[in-house]
């Protein structure tokens, strides 16, 4: 697939200039000859007129899935295609609009939200309809929320955390990559690499469910809005998810799901091996590992631990950077680094990094491939830490502080409406190590702290209970082997701990996290294994589960 351009364009209603440009498909004529109609026709008797109109199409063609369950295939899917459009309107004016509200009868996080339909028609004019009747709903919300927002401006003019001016035009982008089909692959092949590596798990009694399942799906995303921004572009790639349940040696039931983007078919076969036998192995240490204690000291986070660190303590903290405005007030799920910038927030063992044009890394996708962002705006690489000082934030349209200028961050989180959002977070050591360095040095931190042994974790909680699917505890003692560990939860894990880096390893890798189903909207974060000066960790009260009745057949 070819780029074709990536273009700044002048601020400007859809019309000639913006059609002379715009790609020749149906996806874009339907978008357009609606865009156009809803802003000249559209009217709501006593809400004010639309100004901004913005449409998002996200197709999905996925082959059949191939799935295997200790080497028997399952029955093969039908090929899927599912196309679902996006559709939300601004009215008002830019210094008074209806966007950035929560509309009192959706007050809570999850409803801050665009019209959306999954399952369009894949025609002209099952476009045409379907985005006709997104935009007749989406003016009755913003007419509704636009009330709203105007009373609680009225009620709250001592809030000074409310913006002067809501949204400031910025100017639009445009980036278009061709788009081809899917590329081919060979289904047999496919199936017999996947059959043969779900094969290996029957050789592990304790193993009561692992499968594996690949999927060859493309995503196609094409964008519009009302001043002249779009884009297209597609993402081919293979999706391959390892499924496995156990009982461990006490009794406890443990899981493991884990998925890895590759490019293109010819990665598949060694991606698959390779993993699977790691897999396979870490299952095994699951089953045979011994109870965690409680324990306070140094401890050393894989890269996929690091990722989800990140993802837990500092990814949250740094987006949605413009207040979000409530019937209760401002909105509390704001990035709380917003009024921190020029202040350590992190390590400066490392610095990181925004790389919204980074498509892929060793060869895997990325997800937070953002070109151009949710309101047409180009993107622009950023520096978020420096020698560890807050250096700058994800920005949008939508003003905070005394921040005018978008940097191209605003993106569709969980359905959201367009909010200041990362893409691919990259972590860069300033001194990398070795792996076995940074081990060793967790050994000596451990030594110098008095501790019998410290903790390697391969996972890192990034939701509400805590807990640690795998740890290894690892002893300063001369030849005491290694002992895994499992049943232990981070105590209250806070922002902290990002101050607590002492260093970084040389062996970054990709971690993916969907902020949303159907791999719609992701975030990627490219991450090293990292050493924390102090984590808490305590055991976990969940009691052995009840053994079946009837053994495994």
């Amino acid at each position: 697939m070819k780029k074709i351009l990536l273009c700044l364009l002048l601020l400007c209603a859809v019309g000639a200039q913006a059609a002379e440009k715009l790609p020749d498909n149906m996806y874009f004529k339907a978008m357009q000859k609606e865009m156009a109609r809803s802003l000249q026709k559209l009217k709501i008797p006593g809400a004010p007129k639309i100004f901004y109109v913005a449409y998002k199409l996200v197709n999905f063609t996925n082959a059949p899935k191939v799935l295997a369950s200790l080497g028997e295939l399952y029955p093969q899917d039908q090929a899927d295609s599912l196309l679902i459009a996006y559709a939300w309107v601004d009215m008002g004016t830019p210094q008074h609009d209806s966007l950035g509200y929560r509309h009192n009868e959706y007050n809570n996080r999850y409803n801050y939200r665009p019209q959306y339909e999954r399952g369009v028609a894949k025609s002209y004019e099952g476009l045409r309809q379907t985005l006709w009747d997104l935009t007749d709903q989406a003016a009755v919300f913003a007419s509704e929320t636009y009330q709203q927002k105007e009373s609680y401006k009225r009620t709250k003019t001592s809030d000074k955390q409310a913006p002067k001016v809501d949204f400031i035009p910025q100017p639009q982008a445009s980036y278009v990559q061709e788009i081809s089909p899917m590329p081919p692959y060979n289904v047999q092949d496919l199936q017999n690499w996947v059959k043969a590596a779900s094969a290996q798990g029957k050789a592990f009694a304790f193993l009561e469910e692992f499968r594996i399942i690949v999927t060859p799906l493309q995503k196609e995303t094409y964008y519009l809005n009302s001043l002249g921004g779009f884009y297209q572009y597609a993402q081919p790639m293979f999706t391959i998810r390892w499924i496995a349940k156990l009982r461990n040696k006490d009794g406890y039931k443990q899981s493991y799901d884990r998925e890895i983007w590759v490019q293109d078919f010819a990665s598949v076969e060694q991606t698959l091996q390779t993993h699977t036998r790691q897999l396979l192995t870490d299952l095994q240490n699951m089953y045979t590992a011994v109870k965690g204690d409680t324990y306070l000291g140094p401890v050393l986070l894989s890269p996929q631990a690091a990722g989800n660190f990140l993802q837990a303590l500092f990814v949250p903290n740094v987006q949605n950077t413009s207040v979000l405005l409530t019937q209760n007030g401002p909105d509390s799920e704001g990035g709380t680094f917003v009024q921190k910038q020029g202040m350590r927030v992190i390590s400066n063992a490392v610095d990181l990094y925004d790389k919204p044009l980074w498509q892929t890394y060793q060869g895997q996708p990325l997800g937070g491939f953002t070109p151009v962002d949710d309101e047409g705006v180009q993107t622009t690489e950023l520096t978020l830490t420096q020698n560890g000082l807050l250096t700058d934030l994800p920005r949008s349209s939508r003003p905070f502080k005394n921040s005018t200028r978008s940097n191209g961050h605003a993106r569709m989180p969980g359905l959201s409406l367009p909010r200041e959002q990362l893409t691919n977070l990259w972590v860069e050591a300033k001194h990398p190590q070795t792996a076995q360095a940074l081990k060793e040095q967790l050994l000596a931190k451990c030594r110098e702290w008095g501790l019998e042994y410290g903790y390697i974790l391969y996972d890192f909680p990034t939701d509400k209970n805590g807990r640690v699917q795998r740890a290894l505890r690892v002893y300063t003692q001369p030849g005491k082997p290694d002992q895994w560990v499992y049943g232990l939860e981070v105590n209250n894990p806070n922002v902290r701990s990002l101050r607590d880096i002492v260093a970084a390893a040389d062996n970054p890798a990709v971690i993916h996290f969907d902020t949303q189903s159907d791999l719609i909207e992701s975030q990627s974060i490219i991450a090293p294994s990292l050493l924390l000066e102090e984590l808490e960790l305590t055991p976990s009260r969940a009691t052995p589960d009840k053994p079946p009745f009837v053994k495994k057949p």
